[in-house]
C-alpha cells in the first residue's frame, strides 16, 4: 500500500462478481472490470479507497456492502489474497 502523503494509505480492493451484473457495478463502483475469467463467468474490479490505517477490512466490507448492497441481487466477493489493504 502506497501513502497519499497526508496520513491516509491507498488501498486496491480487487473484487469479483457474476459476469451479468458486471455492467451494474462498473456503473456503481466507477470503473471499469479489468479482468473476466472463470467458470461461471466473472468480472473482476480494481477498487481503490484511503484509510487512515493498514489492515482496515472492516470499513472495507461496510463500504462495499453500501455501494453494492447486501442483497442476493449482486453477488460480490473480495478476494484478499489479491488486496492490498
Amino acid at each position: 500500500m502506497k501513502s497519499n502523503g497526508f496520513g491516509s494509505w491507498e488501498q486496491r480492493i480487487i473484487v469479483s462478481v457474476e459476469k451479468d451484473h458486471a455492467a451494474q457495478v462498473a456503473a456503481k463502483l466507477g470503473i471499469d472490470p479489468f479482468k473476466e475469467a472463470g467458470e461461471p463467468g466473472r468480472a473482476y474490479f480494481a477498487w481503490t479507497r484511503l484509510s487512515q490505517r493498514r489492515g482496515n477490512d472492516e470499513d472495507v466490507v461496510f463500504d462495499l456492502s453500501t455501494l453494492l448492497g447486501i442483497d442476493n441481487e449482486v453477488s460480490w466477493e473480495v478476494d484478499w489474497n489479491e488486496s492490498e489493504y
